[in-house]
């Protein structure tokens, strides 16, 4: 999920668990995240994981730091402002899209 609001990139620990990755593949982190609910969460570390954004090729792959993060949820990522300003992408709720630059010119990915 594409989330402007988010002031981090998150990553669900079940998805976390899906790539076969375990606790040694984190970075221990002490920090608290605090939610619009004013609900706090201690992240169970950092993974740091190559994430491409659209096909080739117009891709572009950037190592992204995903605080993992044990809740249920309905996604298994977060992809909040860090990510989408290094992407330099343009998000439109509107129109359900999200614009960025890459090397062959600029990419749009839609949600349909």
């Amino acid at each position: 999920m594409i989330y402007t609001g988010s002031s981090a990139d998150i990553l669900y620990l079940d998805a976390f668990q899906k790539l076969n990755m375990t606790n040694r593949d984190l970075i221990p982190m002490t920090l608290t995240l605090t939610g619009f609910t004013g609900d706090a969460i201690t992240p169970v570390g950092i993974a740091t994981l190559p994430i491409p954004f659209d096909d080739e090729p117009r891709t572009k792959t950037f190592m992204v730091h995903f605080m993992v993060v044990e809740l249920p949820s309905a996604y298994n990522v977060i992809i909040g402002r860090p990510t989408l300003n290094k992407l330099m992408a343009i998000v439109s709720t509107y129109h359900r899209s999200m614009k960025f630059p890459t090397s062959d010119g600029p990419r749009e990915v839609r949600n349909d």
